[in-house]
């Protein structure tokens, strides 16, 4: 397993040029979904790569969190699937979990008028602001 994650992160590195952060967190991803799965990329199916999912959640991670780890994992298989250490892509068909849509914050009224009198002055610029605001 280890070696296809390195395969697979040195892809990322010298291909790809992602940054190191990402490399990082990839590695971290894949180590806990390989922790969690207890087995070899090829033994894995869609099935695990659900169940992982439903354990992230389960747990109480962020489903938006959760999203990039799956992200990281399907990269991954579609990376040892396109180079042919596997068969097919066990991740390619496992769906995000759905991310709640929230609704955006509105300005109070005096928050509003705070914010339209914040320019003060006469030259070009506080004007301008003015007009905008």
């Amino acid at each position: 397993m280890n070696e296809y994650v390195d395969k697979f992160i040195r892809y990322l590195e010298i291909e790809k040029a992602v940054s190191s952060h990402t490399l990082r967190a990839y590695r971290k991803d894949l180590e806990i979904f390989f922790d969690y799965a207890k087995t070899e990329p090829g033994a894995i199916d869609m099935i695990d790569v659900r169940g992982f999912v439903a354990e992230q959640i389960k747990e109480g991670m962020n489903k938006t969190s959760v999203s990039r780890r799956l992200s990281c994992i399907r990269s991954f298989f579609k990376f040892l699937h396109r180079e042919g250490y596997i068969k097919s892509n066990p991740a390619k068909f496992v769906s995000n979990p759905k991310v709640p849509k929230l609704l955006p914050r509105f300005l109070s009224v005096d928050e509003v008028f705070s914010l339209v009198e914040k320019p003060e002055g006469f030259g070009f610029i506080p004007v301008r602001d003015k007009a905008i605001l």
